[in-house]
């Protein structure tokens, strides 16, 4: 199965993160196979992530007095929703489509967080990922990354609700066979429901 890497880059509050949740339901809606991590934002900055696949949710942000915490920026990351991502992603593949929302300092800088997301990303085991990366992580995230493989996608007002769309055309051209004949295996993925607010 080839693989295709989009890497879907914008200002923070541009929507990556809904467009991600609209791409995966776009795929689940025809039958394709989902993985990978998806991170959504609650209100007073609190973080969730959620396993694509199973629609499990982890706290991924603590509050101020909570300790060990993995700290970067004005983040403190839950070290054990770190570790449950990593493992999430290992068993993210084989799928059609692999989400990783996100790969930001903690992973292109400090190599941790969810560093699992590039060993997978180099691999053949999904037919289109899309990789939230920030507008100036994009060069170090390519530099990690098959660069045939890779392109770059940013979401602005104008793209944004075409944006899930154009991904699916993306992928069912990767797969180029009906939903019933490609899937390389594994569960369907549960959907993720909707969330009120703006996006990532």
């Amino acid at each position: 199965m080839a693989a295709c890497i989009v890497l879907l880059t914008g200002e923070r509050g541009a929507g990556k993160s809904s467009v991600c949740r609209e791409a995966i339901a776009l795929a689940q809606a025809r039958n394709y196979t989902c993985g990978g991590v998806l991170t959504l934002s609650r209100p007073h900055g609190v973080l969730d992530v959620v396993d694509v696949r199973s629609g499990d949710v982890r706290r991924l942000t603590l509050d101020l007095d909570v300790s060990p915490a993995v700290i970067q920026g004005r983040f403190r990351f839950d070290p054990e929703t770190l570790a449950w991502g990593n493992s999430v992603l290992a068993q993210a593949v084989p799928c059609d489509l692999l989400v990783v929302d996100e790969l930001g300092p903690l992973e292109i800088e400090r190599g941790e967080g969810w560093p699992r997301a590039f060993d997978i990303l180099r691999g053949t085991d999904f037919a289109l990922a899309i990789v939230v990366v920030r507008p100036e992580l994009i060069v170090r995230a390519q530099l990690k990354l098959p660069i045939s493989a890779t392109t770059v996608l940013a979401v602005t007002p104008d793209n944004r609700d075409s944006l899930p769309a154009i991904l699916m055309e993306m992928l069912e051209k990767e797969l180029r066979t009906p939903p019933s004949a490609h899937s390389p295996g594994g569960e369907r993925s549960t959907p993720i429901p909707p969330q009120k607010g703006p996006g990532g």
